[in-house]
């Protein structure tokens, strides 16, 4: 049997400082335009978030999971029969003359038509934020999940999860542009919806962690969070 040493406060406090600066240097790279960035996001923000049976989250393991996790989705309306995607907007861009293009942004600070809302972690986690041409429910844990776990986060599975594949693979929200006859889909609701996921998360960080108070002149070179 290997021996193991449990990891200090101390340690678990340096894992938590990095994770929270691998999701500010993806987040950046991501709205610089490399959205692929989306999957470094999805493996750290499953580090920091996502307990098992046999694993326990940076976050639990310091006791820092009950604070209120900031909610920036759009209210889901179970009545209504259209898809739904909470999280994002759709942003079109004239790129020529006669020419548009159309893609899934964060919403990032946008809160038009909603407040910003704090949910404790499990209904914040759990909570709907996509729901394709279906009816099938995605919650933000199922989304950092399947990217994580099987669309190359941390691991490359030979099968996915079908909602998932669909919903990044077949425009599963059936949402198009149509330019006079052409008829473009719009896709990346995936991408963008993890971006959003990691704005909240870092917001929830930056103001729900209590700090001890001590003297500090923020340095010229810090720069604030990717939130």
């Amino acid at each position: 049997m290997v021996n193991k040493i449990q990891q200090t406060k101390v340690d678990l406090e340096k894992h938590l400082s990095e994770h929270r600066l691998f999701l500010e240097r993806s987040a950046e790279a991501f709205d610089a335009g490399y959205e692929d960035e989306a999957k470094r996001l999805a493996l750290s923000l499953r580090v920091l978030l996502h307990d098992t049976n046999s694993s326990q989250s940076i976050l639990r393991q310091l006791g820092k999971k009950n604070i209120p996790f900031y909610d920036s989705a759009y209210e889901y309306n179970p009545k209504n029969l259209l898809t739904y995607a909470g999280l994002v907007h759709i942003q079109a861009t004239v790129t020529q003359p006669n020419s548009v293009e159309a893609k899934y942004v964060p919403k990032l600070g946008d809160t038009t038509g909603r407040k910003i809302k704090k949910l404790d972690f499990d209904k914040w986690w759990n909570a709907t934020v996509i729901v394709d041409d279906q009816r099938k429910e995605i919650s933000r844990k199922d989304l950092v999940l399947y990217m994580a776990n099987q669309d190359g986060g941390a691991h490359v599975d030979p099968n996915l999860n079908e909602s998932y594949a669909r919903l990044s693979r077949q425009n599963s929200l059936g949402v198009y542009l149509q330019i006079s006859k052409e008829v473009r889909l719009i896709s990346g609701a995936h991408l963008a919806s993890i971006r959003q996921i990691t704005y909240e998360v870092l917001k929830t960080l930056k103001y729900g962690i209590k700090k001890k108070r001590h003297r500090h002149r923020r340095s010229s070179q810090e720069k604030p969070l990717a939130c």
